[in-house]
């Protein structure tokens, strides 16, 4: 299938004008994919006299061209053994040494480094690594020859350190394009012997978005095994489980929408005018030249609904749903944040068109103080590489980020460009706390609906909808769990409005706090809620 599928030279053909034009000998290819490596193996073969590659478990091999594959490099065992006794050359620095000599003397001579990452922090357990190809980078013999030493790794920096990463070329091939995805997806479809018109393959090509070519390949394989048939909706669901794998990123295709998002009217009519619409209205808008909102900040009182309305709202407009889980993003070795930070972004750019949440965006919305400790270091690195990319004119992602300390965040990361539209979610108001009951409790929306007496849950959801002021739409979540637990402890076959009552004299909340608090977020109207006339669910006028 690898000869078969028309991959992209291009990232070669790039790294290579860097070897010509003498920039270094090394280059550091970025990449995770199985397939990238065989195709820079590919093309070493076509286009150098010598092949070596080396991996820890397998030691040092060279292409034996007229076996079709590589073999052992043995060496002499030295002068302590008998004669003619040979020894493969397995460990690092031994076969680092003897290529020194045929990377120097032989034309044309390639050596691919692979499974070089560290265990932890262990730095000095690749030292002649490090020692090698700083040497390497800028040797004049090494250009001479015009050989080539290529460091394959997922992560360059668990491999090597910066100073030696500096002086190699870095290449970092892209996933797997859509060209690139549409031949797997129809060469597996015919191994499968499975007729599927184009519009199904491109369908399925598209929902490939994000992944590379060894996921893809994997992804439709097991689709098939699982289904016998290649669907759409099945491919995104498998390809958001290997997404999730990096700890950094999960992918979903929302099933929520606005009717799940009890209020916050003002809201909705704000991003639908903002978003929603001219996405529905696309040839309009582009003959208007109507660019889509950058970024959306919502802020505002923990358990307002700030996530719920980020997955509604990309449920609305039908856009794959990624949650970057930024917990996870920062690391105690120096190096590695900044290496996730690109991983995640390049990532989810490679899925764009998408939705992209950033919960509590304050992790990496303030400059720290100006320290040299390492981490005050790391903590600015990243800082710079999330603003890069918020500002990036060719940024596909569409931005929605929460946050309870809007003013905390440094003004160059919410200017206008990274962040466009500001909505404020505070307390909801009287009727947005029925429609909030009424959709927990499967009345409007997409939730289950518990057997219940309607009529008499209508009349206590509008009863404790009068007596709920400054209840978050978290509290009356809870309220209704609660009523639930109530029903099934009294061994009711139905819930029924006594239920829920008796939930909410058992249930307060600290009201004059949350009043306090709220007062705090209308007084940062003005600054964050310059696009609205209406603080968000409250019917109150901004002050």
């Amino acid at each position: 299938m690898e000869n078969e599928v028309r991959l992209s030279l291009k990232w070669i053909d790039d790294a290579m004008a860097d070897v010509e034009s003498s920039a270094s000998t090394v280059l550091v290819i970025e990449t995770a994919d199985p397939r990238r490596e065989g195709q820079l193996v590919d093309y070493l073969l076509t286009n150098f006299s010598h092949v070596f590659r080396y991996h820890p478990w397998s030691g040092l091999e060279e292409a034996d061209r007229s076996q079709g594959r590589f073999v052992p490099v043995t060496l002499s065992a030295g002068s302590g053994y008998e004669p003619g006794l040979q020894n493969e050359c397995r460990e690092l620095g031994g076969a680092l040494r003897h290529m020194d000599r045929l990377l120097r003397e032989q034309e044309r001579t390639a050596l691919v480094l692979r499974g070089l990452e560290r265990p932890g922090d262990g730095l000095d357990r690749n030292a002649d690594l490090v020692h090698a190809l700083r040497a390497w980078a800028v040797s004049g013999e090494i250009m001479a020859s015009k050989s080539v030493i290529c460091l394959v790794s997922s992560s360059p920096l668990a491999a090597i350190d910066q100073t030696t990463l500096d002086r190699a070329s870095l290449v970092r091939p892209e996933l797997a394009s859509y060209d690139e995805r549409l031949d797997i997806v129809r060469k597996t479809t015919r191994q499968a012997r499975m007729q599927i018109d184009e519009d199904r393959q491109r369908a399925i090509a598209l929902a490939t978005a994000g992944l590379n070519l060894h996921q893809t390949q994997c992804v439709l394989l097991k689709t098939y095994h699982t289904t016998r048939a290649f669907r759409a909706d099945t491919v995104k669901e498998f390809k958001a489980d290997h997404i999730r794998r990096s700890d950094v990123l999960e992918i979903e295709e929302p099933q929520v929408t606005f009717d799940d998002v009890g209020g916050y009217d003002a809201v909705k009519k704000l991003v639908t005018g903002a978003l929603i619409r001219p996405l529905e209205k696309s040839e309009q808008a582009r003959r208007l030249a109507l660019p889509l909102p950058r970024g959306i900040l919502l802020y505002g009182p923990p358990g307002t609904g700030k996530t719920l309305f980020a997955k509604a709202l990309a449920g609305q407009i039908s856009l794959p749903f990624i949650n970057l889980r930024t917990e996870n993003l920062f690391s105690k070795y120096l190096g590695e944040s900044g290496q996730r930070v690109r991983d995640a972004v390049r990532l989810i750019e490679q899925a764009s068109p998408s939705l992209v949440f950033i919960d509590e965006i304050d992790r990496f919305g303030r400059r720290t103080s100006s320290g040299d400790d390492g981490a005050s270091q790391e903590t600015m690195r990243v800082f710079s590489q999330v603003l890069e990319w918020l500002g990036d004119k060719k940024r596909q992602s569409i931005i929605v980020g929460t946050t309870n300390v809007p003013n905390h965040l440094d003004p160059a990361f919410i200017r206008p460009g990274r962040f466009d539209t500001y909505v404020p979610f505070l307390y909801p108001d009287f009727a947005a706390r029925q429609q909030i009951l009424l959709a927990h409790l499967g009345l409007q929306g997409t939730r289950p609906r518990p057997a219940m007496d309607e009529q008499s849950i209508r009349q206590a959801v509008v009863e404790v909808a009068h007596h709920t002021e400054f209840y978050a739409g978290a509290d009356l979540e809870l309220l209704v769990t609660r009523a639930k637990q109530k029903a099934f402890e009294a061994n009711c076959t139905a819930m029924t409005g006594v239920h829920l009552l008796a939930a909410h004299r058992d249930y307060c909340v600290e009201v004059d706090a949350r009043k306090s608090l709220e007062n705090e977020y209308r007084a940062l109207g003005p600054v964050f809620a310059n696009s609205l006339d209406l603080l968000a669910g409250t019917g109150r006028t901004v002050a």
